[in-house]
């Protein structure tokens, strides 16, 4: 951590320290570490080193909707503070918090799957149903068009950094554009909701916050519940994401979708679109850490694995949409 920034950090918080800093594992987001003195510990977001762009990164933009949701019902991490030069957020550490991948913690219990299932589309609901106007939101995007926008948005974004031809996303951009969905009423969306997006208590499956906000925009919100979904179950692509809903006993696909419509009120018509273009933007995204791969900018597990979860994403989502 630069001078400039721990001399901020102490400035904000009203300790001077000395800070420690542990990055935390993790995809393509704003990089993420926990900043300690030894008695308080909070969690720094700052833009990676190769930023895949600068609108994808903006801190600035996720300590807005964090203040706007902190007094709301939707469960976030409390801001702290915010710097524009350089760019950096901190936020409030929530102890005893875990992120759920391919397994869930041993001390959870029977039904700890549907307990979690249940949690997650919950506080999902809380999202989509919020009142984002009165939360100050107004202006935050551009829900006129938002669904109309997308497949074009984000097969242009692949064709800026392709390195190899995706004949599957192709057939997608062109699949999507054809049977694009008139939308519903506009409302806050994530942008990248899954259950590893999600901090759970480690002792109990009790969701305890939505993290990782910087793709959130106004729009059409099915789109999160089509990435839930999605990658809910069984599918072949970046399959250690939400890893524990293909254990035995895990509810499917159906009771997510029944237990979202009775929270928000509001019947949803075919999901497989969403689902479709949730995989097909997700894949856009990703595919971009493979070309920094490539380029020796991005030298992780994580990165070198997208030379196939990439493919097998668009597969699923051609699966979906019967190509």
């Amino acid at each position: 951590m630069t001078a400039s920034l721990t001399g901020w950090l102490a400035e904000r918080t009203g300790n001077p320290g000395p800070w420690t800093t542990r990055r935390l594992t993790g995809g393509n987001s704003n990089e993420t570490c926990l900043v300690s003195t030894g008695e308080v510990t909070y969690v720094l977001r700052r833009p990676p080193a190769h930023s895949l762009s600068a609108s994808a990164h903006s801190v600035s933009r996720e300590h807005r909707l964090l203040t706007a949701l902190d007094p709301t019902e939707v469960p976030v991490p409390h801001p702290v503070a915010l710097s524009e030069d350089p760019p950096a957020l901190v936020m409030e550490h929530i102890p005893d918090a875990v992120s759920l991948t391919s397994e869930l913690p041993a001390t959870y219990g029977e039904d700890a799957v549907t307990r979690v299932a249940d949690q997650v589309v919950d506080a999902l609901a809380a999202v989509h149903t919020l009142d984002w106007r009165a939360a100050g939101l107004t202006g935050f995007g551009r829900p006129e068009g938002f669904l109309e926008r997308q497949p074009e948005r984000w097969y242009k974004q692949w064709r800026s950094i392709a390195r190899r031809p995706l004949p599957t996303l192709e057939r997608l951009a062109e699949w999507l554009e054809r049977e694009r969905r008139e939308g519903g009423p506009p409302a806050l969306l994530h942008g990248d909701f899954h259950v590893d997006n999600c901090l759970f208590s480690a002792r109990e499956p009790k969701l305890l916050a939505v993290i990782d906000w910087e793709m959130a925009t106004i729009g059409d919100p099915l789109l999160d519940l089509g990435l839930l979904l999605a990658l809910w179950g069984q599918h072949q692509g970046m399959a250690w994401i939400q890893g524990f809903s293909r254990a035995p006993g895990a509810p499917p696909r159906e009771h997510l979708l029944a237990r979202y419509e009775d929270a928000t009120g509001r019947r949803v018509r075919d999901i497989r679109y969403y689902q479709c273009l949730a995989l097909f933007k997700l894949a856009a995204i990703v595919e971009a850490a493979w070309s920094q791969y490539l380029d020796g900018q991005l030298d992780t597990e994580y990165a070198a694995g997208l030379e196939h979860d990439v493919p097998a994403l668009l597969a699923d989502a051609a699966a979906l949409a019967g190509l």
